[in-house]
């Protein structure tokens, strides 16, 4: 039941093209009552603003915000070559938004052949790499090389974090504790965050 609410949230965001963090806002301010008022400028210059703030929801009403592209969903034949190439079937869930809703483009999520990818136009299967855990795919991109993984492998599909810049080596993976159905809730109610390494100071 929960994986069904969590699927129609984000279905419901990317048909009301409402699935980026951050939004492109036609210029201005914030008057003394929390309006905003355009300013002049360019007819193609945009600010971005981040989803849910004052200036984004104020732009919003003032009819100063583009909407974004539509998505579209990934084909059968990308998302059963992922699963080849991972050597395990996707989450039902994460197949299921890839096939019926996204290819990747929501939020950070990345997608399979043809979808959303990493700043280097990576897309989840190009970034597999032998030498990392068997079965983990790397489903969501937060700039600086951070990855978010979501076990493919195990029981629960359970989320893991990659941060290279941790200065941890080895220990870059770690598991943050959360199922991606977790994880997904957090980015609908926008509460994610992206993977933090801290040492432990003992």
């Amino acid at each position: 039941m929960r994986e069904e609410e969590v699927f129609r949230g984000i279905a419901a965001r990317v048909a009301a093209r409402d699935y980026s963090d951050y939004v492109y806002v036609r210029p201005g301010y914030l008057d003394a009552n929390g309006a905003w008022v355009r300013e002049p400028a360019p007819e193609d210059m945009r600010w971005m603003e981040e989803r849910g703030s004052q200036e984004h929801l104020a732009a919003l009403a003032a009819d100063a915000v583009d909407p974004l592209p539509p998505l579209e969903p990934a084909s059968v034949q990308a998302v059963d070559e992922a699963e080849q190439a991972l050597g395990h079937p996707l989450p039902p869930l994460l197949r299921r938004i890839y096939l019926e809703v996204a290819n990747g483009g929501f939020g950070p999520v990345m997608g399979v052949a043809g979808g959303s990818t990493d700043d280097l136009g990576l897309t989840a299967v190009d970034r597999l790499d032998s030498r990392e855990p068997s079965g983990l795919l790397p489903i969501a991109y937060w700039g600086c090389a951070v990855y978010s993984y979501v076990d493919c492998a195990g029981r629960g599909a359970m989320m893991w974090g990659f941060d290279p810049n941790s200065g941890l080596a080895e220990h870059s993976f770690h598991a943050e504790g959360i199922s991606l159905v977790d994880w997904l809730d957090r980015w609908l109610n926008g509460r994610l965050e992206q993977p933090c390494l801290a040492p432990d100071p003992a």
